[in-house]
């Protein structure tokens, strides 16, 4: 083996390593992405949980000010369920661009072993 082989050869190695970082780090950006839809999917939960309290809340208070005092309450939960969302969107979408990020360099990695093994193969 000359000197160039085994070059290539520790630059292979340097980039499995890499590769195997990387799988590892895709891996954990997919489980983190898998809770947060699943956080995503308890706030709907909830959410509708709330309007159905406040719908019952609603029937049984009587009088103009118990009415207001419900629209309060709705007009709180809209406002709140409004930055819940923009706030869970705004993590998906940081959270798919750090798995496309990942993944593109992935892919570099990938292209740069196969150009080395084509080197090596020569």
């Amino acid at each position: 083996m000359d000197a160039n082989s085994y070059e290539l050869e520790q630059q292979l190695h340097t980039l499995q390593k890499q590769q195997r970082a990387t799988e590892d780090t895709l891996l954990l950006l997919k489980r983190e992405q898998n809770e947060q839809e699943w956080l995503e999917e308890d706030f709907a939960r909830h959410c509708q949980l709330e309007m159905e309290t406040m719908a019952s809340l609603r029937e049984l208070w009587q009088g103009d000010e118990a009415r207001n005092f419900a629209y309060y309450l709705e007009d709180i939960h809209e406002e709140e369920k409004k930055n819940w969302s923009q706030n869970i969107l705004s993590k998906r979408e940081k959270q798919q661009e750090k798995i496309n990020s990942c993944q593109k360099n992935l892919y570099q990695i990938e292209r740069e072993q196969q150009s080395i093994q084509k080197e090596l193969t020569r």
